[in-house]
């Protein structure tokens, strides 16, 4: 015969094991009778607001759990598995999102062979004012106008601080940049590679880092505004970021397209650190010509544009992390390929990676290519005349005038400046040559080039940055040679450039 106090002692026995096998999620009590064969991860997505904070993830399996974050944001600590229903907690932090766009990054959570992700978004947020930074990129690229580049010169490929004299012959100099301020220009781009520059660790070297700095400094002690980029740079990611080869088109997968995320946020992370003091003077571009190389990319450029997107995401963000200035600084991201079309086609302003008021979008400009560049594929025909007024009886522009030139403008016109995004033509350039023809008709045509594009670009909110290679010897051969400075002697070589580009500043109205 059973007791009352027996039956009693019974019933509490049964619902104590039936709460240990079913009442605990988490699994931290002992006796229970679940048995793991799977990942099972909760939840599957978490938002944070422009604070950040913490959130745990709960993964479930047999094994232990390891994670990964896709993002330097958002990073996650890895606790011990407990109890029966083997729960491994995942700690995800977000730190706070001083950008002004919304952000995504992706926790991969691992146990054996499975896998699982989670989508991590944050709120944007607003930037803090800080130090010296105080012009929007609007306001910036009017007081730049016109612009010229220090070409061929710290973007040169070539061992240690002697790169910078390995195309071109002249060491930059205070005086160089005096004179091309002299010469009534405003902004300098100093094209420049980092990564050859960089040692096994993927450190810049001090020593170029120190000369870097100083022609900055030459540019900033004239009052001068700077755009400082990452050039072709042996074409580690301007090439290799979208082609497995450099001598074929080969898609890159995932694992290329990251490994290159990591190496452009390191390179930029040093380069913004070391001027993050400096004030709107001074801009960043994350790239030059990316997937510019015609016979590798001419027909891949939308497939591609994604993957800039990415790249160019990763530029603002790791300068954005630096802090100090650069939270405010004026960054350039450049459009794909730098082509006009397929920028305005492909990378429209919803793809930018932040807000109008600190961006400004880069394209180039060197049409008509036989004008711009050498000869056509035949070698023997270059167009020597510009311009409806400058035509002779041979070799005259077939395409590329006027009005094309204000089309092309037009396009940047309506799909980034009257967005609140400036442009800059980071490159443009006409040749100059010592012809056998009509040589005054030439003279014109280069004149009145650079006339057109600094007039048709400011009157579409663009600044025009003139190429400039310090190739004195080309102003008189056939080949010709878009050299405006000569530096050995710091002296205007190019006048009819020079003389271009004044009247077509003179001529522009800025629109905004």
């Amino acid at each position: 015969m059973i007791t009352k106090k027996i039956l009693m002692l019974l019933v509490a026995l049964i619902a104590t094991t039936a709460f240990a096998a079913c009442g605990d999620d988490d699994g931290d009590g002992g006796g229970g009778t679940m048995t793991v064969t799977t990942l099972t991860v909760r939840p599957a997505d978490i938002t944070f607001d422009a604070n950040g904070g913490e959130n745990v993830i709960k993964a479930q399996a047999p094994v232990q759990a390891t994670a990964t974050s896709s993002a330097d944001w958002c990073t996650v600590s890895i606790g011990e598995q407990y109890g029966d229903l083997k729960i491994t907690p995942i700690t995800v932090t977000a730190t706070t999102n001083t950008t002004t766009y919304s952000r995504t990054a992706t926790v991969t959570i691992t146990a054996g062979a499975e896998s699982a992700t989670v989508t991590v978004t944050q709120a944007e947020g607003t930037i803090t004012p800080e130090g010296t930074i105080t012009k929007t990129a609007q306001q910036i690229a009017k007081e730049m106008i016109p612009g010229w580049n220090l070409g061929n010169t710290l973007e040169a490929t070539g061992n240690g601080l002697g790169a910078e004299t390995s195309w071109q012959p002249t060491k930059t100099s205070q005086a160089v940049i005096d004179a091309v301020k002299a010469a009534g220009f405003k902004a300098v781009r100093i094209p420049c590679s980092w990564d050859i520059h960089s040692d096994a660790n993927g450190e810049i070297d001090a020593q170029w880092m120190a000369r870097v700095k100083q022609v900055v400094n030459y540019c900033i002690q004239d009052g001068l505004y700077v755009v400082l980029n990452d050039h072709w740079d042996n074409g580690w990611i301007e090439v290799l970021g979208f082609s497995k080869s450099s001598s074929s088109y080969q898609a890159v997968d995932e694992a290329t397209i990251t490994s290159k995320i990591t190496r452009l946020k390191d390179l930029w992370t040093q380069i913004a650190n070391e001027f993050k003091d400096y004030d709107d003077h001074l801009l960043f571009a994350g790239l030059n010509e990316p997937f510019q190389e015609y016979t590798l990319f001419s027909t891949h450029h939308a497939e591609l544009t994604p993957i800039l997107c990415r790249y160019n995401q990763a530029f603002v963000e790791a300068v954005r992390a630096t802090g100090g200035n650069n939270a405010q600084r004026t960054l350039v991201v450049q459009g794909p390929s730098v082509n006009i079309a397929s920028s305005c086609n492909y990378m429209t302003t919803d793809k930018l990676p932040e807000a109008a008021g600190r961006l400004m979008v880069e394209v180039h400009y060197y049409d008509p290519g036989q004008f711009c560049g050498t000869f056509d594929s035949s070698g023997d025909k270059a167009f020597y005349y510009w311009g409806a007024a400058n035509h002779s009886t041979d070799h005259n522009a077939t395409y590329g005038e006027e009005a094309y030139m204000q089309s092309q403008f037009g396009q940047l016109k309506t799909t980034y400046t009257s967005l609140g995004y400036p442009v800059i033509i980071g490159e443009y350039a006409g040749l100059q040559r010592t012809i056998s023809g009509d040589q005054d008709k030439h003279n014109a045509s280069v004149k009145y080039f650079y006339q057109c594009v600094n007039e048709y670009a400011t009157n579409n909110g663009i600044v025009a940055f003139a190429w400039d290679t310090n190739d004195t010897n080309g102003l008189n051969q056939e080949g010709g040679s878009s050299t405006i400075i000569g530096r050995a002697n710091c002296a205007v070589v190019g006048n009819n450039a020079i003389e271009g580009v004044k009247a077509g500043v003179a001529a522009g109205k800025w629109p905004f």
